[in-house]
């Protein structure tokens, strides 16, 4: 029992490890939360299913959010290490009806320098900014392509078998 006050003092390290770390999970007001919720199912993917991802960053002027479908990696075959961007459909209409009032409402496309496997997502995207019906102000942005640190969504095997990541 000499050492009892380590595994005790580890033990009480750990619980505030673990308190931080999970206030530090989600910082996202729950209004946010199902905002985002909301705005990911009005992606209509051509697919039979689809992963909407997504980002929140707080700023000086609003909390940014930034959403995506997720692509699809091949994994076998010639095609080994592709990715795949998702074909998808997205009410505008339903978007705009999540907003009290809008400030913003543009399509934004830039010009792609190098040919690449996979497009950039800052190359084409939607940009909404205005308050919901909470007055909060959001900006959002919903792209055509994820980026490239999002990893894929789903994993096709050269067999045709699909998992999700």
């Amino acid at each position: 029992m000499a050492h009892s006050h380590l595994p005790i003092q580890h033990l009480m390290k750990q619980m505030e490890n673990f308190n931080s770390e999970s206030m530090n999970l989600n910082c996202r007001p729950l209004w946010l939360n199902s905002f985002v919720d909301e705005v990911a199912d009005i992606f209509n993917p051509y697919e039979e299913v689809g992963r909407v991802g997504f980002d929140c960053q707080f700023t000086e002027e609003c909390w940014e959010v930034g959403l995506f479908l997720g692509s699809t990696e091949i994994v076998g075959g010639e095609r080994d290490g592709q990715f795949i961007a998702a074909s998808f459909q997205f009410d505008l209409l339903q978007l705009l009806d999540r907003f009290e009032s809008v400030n913003r409402f543009h399509f934004n496309f830039l010009e792609q320098i190098e040919a690449q496997s996979t497009c950039d997502p800052a190359s084409a995207y939607i940009t909404i900014e205005g308050h919901l019906a909470d007055l909060e102000l959001v900006r959002l942005n919903v792209y055509a392509t994820p980026p490239e640190e999002a990893g894929p969504g789903f994993r096709k095997s050269h067999d045709g078998k699909i998992d999700t990541v």
